[in-house]
This record gives structure tokens, sequence and C-alpha cells, in this order.
């Protein structure tokens, strides 16, 4: 799999990480309104990935992160050690208890909401969005080379009815300089336990050191 350079969308100044999701037949974003302040700001997109509509809803949250799950669309507000959902259309906050970090990945399999919580070593949760309970899952992981640096970004998308895939981002340093390198996952369901494998990406050669994946959506 290779990615290449689309667009440079012209967001607010200050403004980073935007997430897109499509809600019947608009766009809409989510980003961090500035890069040091935790304020989710929401805007609508035309087809040609142009904001057209920059509202003053805001929200608190860093980081955000969107998705669909029955029928609603969910943020992820991706504050470390202080997770939470967000219903799109109630606001309601769903804090998610306990977890420490950031960067978890959603998945909607046959209407349970799963989350990845870790990479390496694979580490599978549940959340009910009524009581906001999280529930270990038991997985297949025999890798036994535990690495950190891979961390989560996108939501899980559906391949087919047993295997979603999603993409991250690796964290480490190369020459004292941080990097972020893009990678895809993979999650399937089709066995008795869940199990994973990743994979990494040709990136585009203007691609910045810190590439965090946080969507994926298909126009047209």
């Amino acid at each position: 799999m290779k990615f290449s350079f689309v667009k440079r969308i012209n967001t607010e100044h200050n403004s980073i990480f935007y997430s897109l999701i499509n809600k019947d037949d608009e766009i809409i974003g989510f980003g961090r309104k500035h890069y040091n302040k935790n304020i989710i700001k929401v805007v609508k997109l035309n087809n040609n990935f142009d904001i057209i509509e920059d509202n003053d809803v805001d929200l608190v949250g860093q980081d955000p992160r969107c998705f669909k799950y029955n029928n609603k669309i969910y943020i992820l507000d991706n504050s470390r050690d202080n997770m939470s959902l967000i219903d799109y259309e109630t606001k309601k906050y769903m804090k998610l208890n306990n977890m420490q970090g950031k960067n978890v990945s959603f998945i909607n399999h046959n209407n349970i909401l799963y989350f990845i919580y870790y990479i390496k070593p694979f580490k599978l949760y549940t959340f009910n969005t009524e009581n906001n309970a999280i529930i270990e899952q038991q997985v297949d992981d025999n890798n036994k080379d535990y690495n950190y640096e891979y961390r989560g970004g996108t939501p899980g998308y559906k391949l087919d009815d047993n295997t979603y895939y999603g993409f991250g981002h690796r964290t480490y340093y190369k020459n004292k300089t941080l990097i972020h390198d893009i990678f895809k996952w993979v999650v399937y369901f089709d066995k008795e336990l869940p199990r994973i494998s990743h994979f990494n990406i040709e990136q585009p050669n203007n691609s910045k050191n810190i590439c965090d994946p946080t969507c994926v959506i298909e126009i047209n």
C-alpha cells in the first residue's frame, strides 16, 4: 500500500488534527482549535474538501477522532489519561474510566463497540455507551516482541463481516528527532479469539516527521 499527497486543506490558523466523517450528504470535520488549547472545533466541508462552514460549536477535548456506532456519530476526546467519547448530537461525554494513555482505535463489530488499547501487545476491550462499562477481551496474541511504539489512529473500517482495517502511527526517535510513521493494522474476528496484524506504509516524500492518521473517508 502506498499513500500519495492529494490536497492541503485551508484550516484555521494554529488549529491541528482534523478528523472527517460523512453524515448524510455532508462532510463533518472535528479538529483541535489551537495546538496548545483543549478545545475541539466543528467544521463542514464540500466534496472538494474545502471548508464551507466553520461553526461556533466548541467542545472540550484534544486531538479528536470520529466514527459511527448505532447510527450515531461519536467523537473521541483523546486527552491523555482522561479519554472520553462524545455523542455528537447530545454532546454527552462518556468517560473511558481507568484507561491510561491515549490513541485508542474503536471498531464497531456486530453492534458491539470494541477498542484497541495496545497494538503490541494486542489489548482489546469493549465499551458500553449506556453505562460506560469497559471489559477486556481475550485475544490471540503470541507475539512476545512487545513494542509500545505502535499507537492507534483511525477507527476500524469494515473489509468484510469479520475483518476491519485502520491506520496508526509508530512513535520513535531518529537522530534525536521525534518521528511518527504511519502503519496499517488489520483485526480479524473470524476465529474464536480476535487477532491483529500490522504493515508498514510507504508515505509521500513531502510528509512531515509527525504524521498521525485520523480517518479514512470515501467520496464518490
